[in-house]
């Protein structure tokens, strides 16, 4: 009896595993968007009825409410003339992208094929993108944040969401107090706010700027050696650098600096020790001279230590990091926003696959080249993202994504944060957080707290009744 029923139990066991791995996703399929239609209530409409009843099949079980939904397909409708296109993601319910197509038509006539040949591409992204049957599936973890394939990761919480007015572009970590609280000090392009952070956001003060300067960039230090918090702030009035130093004053904010011709930036580099690097700005370089370390001499600043970071490194898209053999190493982002690694010897040693980084942030300049054929021009230079080196020597790269409508014009919808270990050899992603339907202004890493986190702008306030909203995301990181 107990042969007969163990060749019945092998096929009962296999048939409920084969049963597990195939089967269907339910799949939502959100209204596009749509631009340029004469009828976009209806176009949003029948685009989504299209797209649902052609995703249906054997893999994938098309459902009309995103309850519980296992993929949710996102996209945009662009007509312009007679030449329209079809742009669709499809994400998991932890948030991460598993597919992307992108269909274009020469005709209003040539819809349906089109989302005909839309529905395949996105059914055999999300169907490539599910583990094959008797493998591990990839842990998605609760805060939206992705672990490649056979890797561990410490359990990771997200903490706390905080709603913040305006179109933010900066952020500095300060003092940390007893009881886990801590400053904060986020930046707009013209205004100054101090934060103190708990499980609660509160804000002690505020300082406007005139309309004519323009902030870029904030950070922290303490070059007093003493209990209190610096703030260096980044300003530019016209093409002159008019940066200031501030610093706390009971819950208020007090300057004690400024102006001064520098351009700053913290950077926690190799062995974890914080300094704040500055550089210059000269009539035909926007980034001009030495990068060195910012030091207090009397009651005034210099620049000491200078950094030989390879080309095309400037204050503001480089950082430093333990190479092979205990040397150091520089990763730097290009201009096209590919991450290099070079050695102390300036040649290359690393670069990636893709892109990352992508700032909106922005001061104009005199085109040179421009004055010197008869005419007046100005072009827009864009400060990079920061590359963050943790206290273990992980690198932690943010990534912005442009819409296919708003390729190479600096306008960001989307975004997620990429954490590397390096070996002097090779780039190795650990996890990256899930891909969020923001634009990623700036973030930081409290290696204290084990920390992330996000500054990132939900709502641009482009549009005349639209009002800008940004939002700052904490997470626990183990």
């Amino acid at each position: 009896m107990k042969l007969k029923f163990a060749p019945l139990l092998f096929l009962l066991t296999f048939t409920l595993c084969t049963t597990a791995w195939s089967a269907p996703l339910t799949t939502y399929v959100e209204q596009f968007i749509v631009i340029g239609a004469a009828n976009p209530a209806e176009m949003k409409s029948t685009i989504q009825t299209l797209l649902l009843s052609r995703l249906a099949g054997e893999k994938i079980n098309a459902v009309n409410s995103s309850a519980g939904a296992d993929i949710k397909v996102t996209g945009s409708y662009f007509l312009s003339g007679a030449n329209f296109s079809l742009d669709a993601v499809a994400v998991n319910s932890a948030g991460a992208v598993v597919a992307r197509a992108y269909i274009q038509g020469k005709s209003p006539d040539d819809l349906i094929p089109a989302v005909s040949s839309l529905a395949k591409s996105l059914t055999d992204g999300i169907v490539n993108a599910l583990p094959a049957a008797g493998s591990p599936q990839v842990s998605t973890l609760p805060n939206d944040v992705v672990v490649p394939p056979q890797k561990a990761a410490a359990p990771i919480q997200q903490q706390l969401i905080f709603k913040m007015d305006g179109a933010l572009i900066g952020i500095a970590v300060g003092r940390s107090f007893p009881g886990g609280d801590r400053e904060l000090f986020v930046i707009g392009s013209n205004t100054l706010r101090y934060y103190r952070q708990g499980t609660q956001l509160q804000l002690l003060s505020e300082i406007h700027y005139k309309a004519y300067d323009t902030i870029l960039a904030v950070d922290t230090a303490n070059l007093a050696n003493d209990k209190s918090t610096e703030i260096y702030v980044t300003v530019m009035n016209g093409e002159k650098l008019v940066s200031q130093v501030w610093t706390v004053d009971g819950t208020s904010l007090k300057q004690i600096a400024g102006p001064l011709p520098y351009f700053f930036r913290a950077i926690t580099g190799a062995g974890g020790i914080k300094k704040l690097y500055a550089q210059q700005i000269s009539d035909r370089e926007d980034f001009s001279g030495p990068i060195g370390e910012l030091v207090r001499s009397g009651q005034g600043y210099q620049l000491a230590n200078p950094v030989k970071v390879p080309q095309p490194g400037n204050l503001y898209n480089f950082n430093i990091v333990k190479g092979a053999k205990s040397g150091l190493d520089y990763v730097v982002f290009d201009q096209s926003g590919y991450l290099k690694f070079f050695n102390t010897a300036g040649d290359e040693v690393w670069k990636s696959s893709e892109k990352y980084d992508g700032s909106e942030t922005r001061f104009a300049r005199t085109d040179i080249g421009s004055l010197q054929s008869g005419s007046e021009g100005v072009r827009q230079v864009y400060l990079d993202q920061r590359i963050v080196v943790k206290a273990n020597g992980e690198v932690l790269v943010p990534k912005n994504l442009e819409p296919w409508y708003h390729l190479g014009k600096h306008s960001y919808s989307s975004s997620s944060i990429f954490c590397f270990s390096w070996d002097g050899v090779n780039l190795e992603e650990k996890w990256h957080t899930g891909e969020t339907d923001n634009y990623l202004a700036d973030f930081a890493y409290d290696n204290a707290a084990h920390e992330l986190l996000q500054l990132e702008v939900v709502n641009k306030g482009e549009f005349i009744f639209a009002k800008a909203v940004s939002r700052l995301v904490v997470r626990k990181m183990e």
